[in-house]
C-alpha cells in the first residue's frame, strides 16, 4: 500500500513526466484508496484537477475490459466514498465527477466569465435553482463582435439597461435546459445552481469578458459548505429545452417515459446522452446495460438502492446493490448492469451522465 501512495502522489506532484500517468494506471484498484485520501482533501483547483488526471488515468485502464461484478461494486463504492470532487472558483463551487457531470454552485449575481470553446466540446445546462435575477446569455461569435465595448458591457452587468445586450440574456427557470454544442457560441451562466453534462470535466474555453479576474476566493467555500448546499437543491418537477440561434427559437418539453417503477426523461447531445430517473417509492425498475459508457449517477432525491451486476449476476431476483442516499455520486463501469429501487416513502431520483468510453477518456491519450 506504500508503493502505491508513493506511486499516486508522483504522478500528482509530476503528471507530465514521462511514465507517471501509465505507471499510476498499472496499479489498478490498488490506486483507489491513495486517491480517495487526496480527493477528499480540500485543494486549489490546479491540484485536485492534478489528482483528477490521475484517477482518470486509472479507471481508463480498468475499465478497457467487462469488470467482475463485486469490483464493478468497488470502483461504484470509491466514488460514493469520495463524492464529487470540489473545485473552488471565485464566483461558484464546481462540483465535479471526473467524467463530465458537474453541479454549479454560483453566488448571486455572479457566474461564469462570457467565453467560446476553443476546441469542440459539448455542455449541456440544466437550471436547478436560480437567484433571482439569474439569467443565460447566449450569442454567436459574430453578435458578440459586433455589440461588445468593454465599458458599456460592464454597465450592462452593473444594471444599466443596454438592448444590444439584453437580447441575448434568457431569465432562468427551473428545469430550463441549455444545449452548447457548436463552436463560436458565446455563453455564459449567471446566478444559479445549475447540473452540466459534459464531454470533459475541465476548462476548454476562450475568455471573452472575464468579470471574475483577480477576484479571490471566499472563505465560506468549503467541503462542508458545499456538502450542505447541495443537499438543500430540489430537483426540477419539470424539464424543457430552450432553443436559440441555428437551434431556433422557442423551448421543447421534455417529456418522461413510464419504465417500470416510475419514469424517466431522456435527451441525447452528441456523444453525451442524459437521464433523470424518478422511481416510485418502495418500487424498483428493470436492469439497464452500461454498454461500452461510462456512467456517472447523481442521486438528487431520496434514498433506495442502486443495483450494480455483472450479467452473471443479473440473473437472481435480487442482483447485488449499493445502498444509496441524496447527495451520492456513483459511478458505473461499461458493460455492467444497473438498475433503481426506491425504499418504501421515498421517491427516489438520480441524474444520469453517460459518455462512450472514447469520449469519456479521450483527454488522456492526447
Amino acid at each position: 500500500m506504500n508503493d502505491a501512495r508513493h506511486i499516486v502522489e508522483a504522478a500528482v506532484k509530476e503528471p507530465h513526466k514521462a511514465g507517471a500517468l501509465d505507471q499510476a494506471a498499472t496499479l489498478g484498484m490498488d490506486a483507489l484508496p491513495p486517491l480517495a485520501e487526496l480527493l477528499t482533501q480540500d485543494q486549489p483547483i490546479e491540484m485536485a484537477e492534478r489528482c483528477e488526471a490521475v484517477l482518470k488515468s486509472v479507471l481508463a485502464g480498468l475499465f478497457a475490459a467487462p469488470l467482475p461484478g463485486p469490483d464493478a461494486r468497488r470502483v461504484a463504492s470509491f466514488q460514493q466514498q469520495i463524492g464529487l470532487l470540489f473545485k473552488y472558483k471565485s464566483y461558484a463551487v464546481k462540483a465535479a465527477s471526473p467524467l463530465g457531470y458537474a453541479i454549479f454552485l454560483q453566488n448571486p449575481g455572479q457566474g461564469f466569465s462570457f467565453q467560446e470553446h476553443i476546441t469542440h466540446k459539448v455542455e449541456v445546462f440544466h437550471i436547478l435553482q436560480p437567484h433571482p435575477g439569474g439569467f443565460v446569455f447566449l450569442c454567436s461569435l459574430d453578435e458578440w463582435n459586433e455589440a461588445y465595448e468593454p465599458d458599456a458591457f460592464n454597465a450592462w452587468l452593473g444594471g444599466a439597461p443596454y438592448a444590444r445586450y439584453e437580447r441575448f440574456r434568457h431569465p432562468a427557470r427551473p428545469g430550463d435546459v441549455f444545449v452548447i454544442d457548436r463552436l463560436r457560441t458565446v455563453h455564459t451562466v449567471m446566478g444559479c445552481a445549475l447540473e452540466e453534462f459534459a464531454t470533459v470535466s475541465t476548462d476548454m474555453v476562450n475568455r471573452l469578458h472575464d468579470q471574475n479576474r483577480g477576484a479571490a476566493v471566499p472563505d465560506t467555500f468549503t467541503r462542508n459548505w458545499t456538502q450542505e448546499r447541495l443537499l438543500e437543491i430540489e430537483p426540477p418537477e419539470s424539464r424543457r429545452e430552450i432553443l436559440f440561434g441555428n437551434r431556433g427559437a422557442g423551448e421543447i418539453m421534455i417529456h418522461p417515459q413510464r419504465i417500470r417503477g416510475g419514469q424517466v426523461s431522456r435527451m441525447t447531445c452528441g456523444a453525451i446522452r442524459i437521464s433523470w430517473y424518478g422511481v416510485n417509492p418502495g418500487e424498483r425498475t428493470d436492469l439497464f446495460g452500461a454498454q461500452n459508457t461510462a456512467l456517472s449517477l447523481f442521486v438528487t432525491a431520496g434514498r433506495g438502492r442502486v443495483f450494480l451486476c455483472d450479467l452473471e449476476e443479473a440473473r437472481p431476483a435480487q442482483p447485488p446493490a449499493l445502498d444509496v442516499e441524496k447527495g451520492d455520486l456513483l459511478m458505473v463501469p461499461p458493460f455492467a448492469a444497473y438498475g433503481f429501487e426506491s425504499a418504501p416513502g421515498q421517491l427516489l431520483q438520480v441524474s444520469e451522465h453517460r459518455l462512450p468510453h472514447a469520449v469519456a477518456f479521450v483527454a488522456e491519450r492526447q
